[in-house]
């Protein structure tokens, strides 16, 4: 979890969630050419309590089924791996999962934007949010506090889930329940309106990067630093723009890989590219822990073994893993202060070393 009841107090890591928080605003990218043209009001309608309440009254129909039809499809992936997760198992995690998507729609549903706020997205008329991304800002992402109440309501269920993937043979089925989380949000995304996706798509990625992301880790570790600490210090200011460093880097690999395809289709496609960023923003997370860890453990013992595990269900090679590691150098390069990057430089050597001398 991005952070537990009993570091919420501790200073960095008030300072790293209050960054955080800032990166969970609307994903434009779950938006078609065709979908993405629509009247403000219909935000505006769809933001209301009332429109709240519609939207969770369709996905509530709707949570259970998804989250049965995503493990089903998690385990047809993972197929190619003997007893990594048995029928009970794989069963019990779907229902922790539905579970996890019926307390995070209780909270958005307690949300509201403030009248001014509405006010504004009311007065922008028509608007192709797929050519006109500078207005994300009229649409409502996740306040501080409602993420402080998302990580307070939905600590108990993590909890389960943690003994649940713990409790199998495999200690790299954390790659199955991301996975299961990634589908479900896909099939519940879909069911809905470009309105209701754009308004809930910032809590579905919460949901996500809990599974696969180790905020709560990286929270600890902060806590061992002083408050001028040069390491955390990078971390507060890499944290806020992670997102855009992972599009950046999706980009550039799109670039050098036109004719790539994935199972799930092309770099490019809309689909591929939302993992691609979340995996990505992945690697960001493990390489921060390094960094105020100050050793790759995480890396050697969990991230590099999640890849292996996860990337060849989805057809994606090991060449091209590898290639994103020195983009992603290069992007945080362009960031930092030379005597900054100097103090990250072993870590992302380290990173790309260890992913260039597996065999995937």
């Amino acid at each position: 979890m991005l952070f537990a009841t009993e570091l919420i107090n501790k200073t960095p890591v008030e300072r790293l969630v209050r960054l955080w928080s800032k990166r969970y605003t609307a994903d434009l990218s779950t938006l078609s050419s065709q979908t993405s043209n629509f009247e403000s009001v219909e935000l505006v309608e769809t933001a209301s309590p009332e429109g709240r309440t519609k939207t969770i009254a369709k996905l509530k129909r709707l949570v259970e089924i998804h989250c049965k039809c995503a493990g089903i499809q998690t385990s047809a992936l993972f197929s190619y791996i003997p007893n990594i997760i048995n029928v009970w198992e794989s069963q019990r995690i779907a229902e922790l999962a539905g579970q996890v998507y019926d307390q995070t729609l209780d909270v958005y549903k307690e949300q509201s934007p403030p009248p001014a706020l509405l006010a504004e997205m009311s007065q922008t008329g028509t608007v192709n949010y797929s050519t006109h991304a500078d207005r994300w800002w009229t649409i409502p992402g996740l306040e501080l506090s409602t993420l402080k109440q998302l990580t307070k309501v939905l600590e108990t269920s993590y909890k389960d889930l943690r003994s649940q993937y713990l409790s199998v043979k495999d200690s790299r089925a954390i790659g199955f329940m991301s996975t299961q989380f990634h589908l479900s949000s896909r099939l519940l995304i879909n069911r809905l309106t470009a309105p209701e996706q754009l308004l809930l798509s910032p809590y579905f990625k919460f949901v996500e990067e809990q599974v696969c992301i180790p905020w709560q880790r990286v929270c600890a570790a902060a806590t061992k630093h002083e408050l001028n600490s040069p390491a955390l210090a990078l971390v507060e200011q890499l944290l806020p723009v992670s997102t855009e460093i992972a599009k950046n880097v999706h980009s550039e690999a799109v670039r050098l890989n036109p004719n790539y395809r994935s199972l799930r289709g092309e770099l490019d496609s809309p689909e591929v590219r939302a993992s691609s960023i979340r995996d990505i923003e992945m690697f960001q997370g493990y390489l921060w822990l390094c960094v105020l860890e100050e050793n790759m453990s995480s890396v050697e013992q969990e991230l590099l073994p999640l890849c292996k595990l996860v990337f060849p269900t989805v057809n994606v090679s090991w060449k091209l893993v590898k290639q994103l590691l020195p983009l992603l150098a290069i992007e945080i390069q362009s960031r930092v202060e030379p005597k900054q990057m100097r103090l990250l430089l072993p870590y992302t050597t380290a990173m790309q070393k260890l992913f260039t001398e597996s065999e995937g």
